[in-house]
């Protein structure tokens, strides 16, 4: 049996409801590559973009093979400074679920194998309110030179949680649900709450999670 047969029995197979997901999804994927390709500084193999809200600059940006960006994304890369680009990079195998923010006036890394579920931001940039004198409105100010935001390979980002300026997150880390993130997150742990602490550690000693104290 060729692959195309084979494929079409196995579509054949579906409810109608799955085999309208799977048109869709088919739909979004061969969008991607005749549409968003210019648009984008690269973008991989099989990469399916659904319906954003906004895509601002993305041609600083780059993405992997297999990226998924679902509805109502807003993805924006903020140009203060044309000696000092900012860069998005998004690796292969990357999820980002229905209305993510992400923002990058200098540099956000997201790995390979990373989920963001839906609701979530991740901004490099900051609003300095220090100068009290500043005529500016505070949302109209913006630092962003030397920022950065990194996610490591196989880290999950639970719904609406919010990833701050300077965090850089290990590999194969939970963010629990609405989880605000300040700091730096080792690899292999779980944090929750806001500020974000630290809940659970993997253990390679005993090959378990174990609770933090902190």
């Amino acid at each position: 049996m060729s692959v195309l047969t084979n494929t079409f029995s196995k579509f054949s197979e579906l409810r109608w409801i799955d085999r309208w997901n799977a048109l869709q999804f088919a739909y979004y994927r061969l969008k991607a590559q005749l549409w968003y390709a210019g648009a984008f500084a690269s973008l991989g193999k099989k990469t399916a973009i659904y319906k954003p809200l906004l895509l601002s600059n993305v041609h600083l940006a780059s993405l992997g093979d297999r990226v998924l960006i679902r509805q109502g994304a807003r993805i924006e890369l903020i140009v203060t400074d044309p000696n000092a680009l900012p860069r998005l990079t998004i690796g292969n195998d990357v999820n980002i679920e229905q209305n993510v923010h992400i923002v990058c006036g200098s540099s956000i890394e997201i790995h390979d194998n990373v989920t963001i579920t839906g609701g979530c931001g991740i901004v490099d940039v900051e609003h300095p309110y220090e100068d009290v004198h500043d005529p500016r409105r505070i949302g109209a100010r913006l630092r962003t030179r030397g920022n950065r935001v990194v996610i490591g390979e196989g880290s999950f980002i639970g719904f609406n949680a919010m990833i701050l300026p300077n965090v850089v997150i290990g590999r194969h880390c939970v963010v629990g649900a609405h989880a605000v993130v300040t700091r730096d997150v080792p690899d292999y742990c779980v944090v929750a709450g806001n500020p974000a602490r630290l809940i659970k550690r993997y253990s390679w000693q005993t090959k378990t999670w174990e609770r933090s104290e902190s």
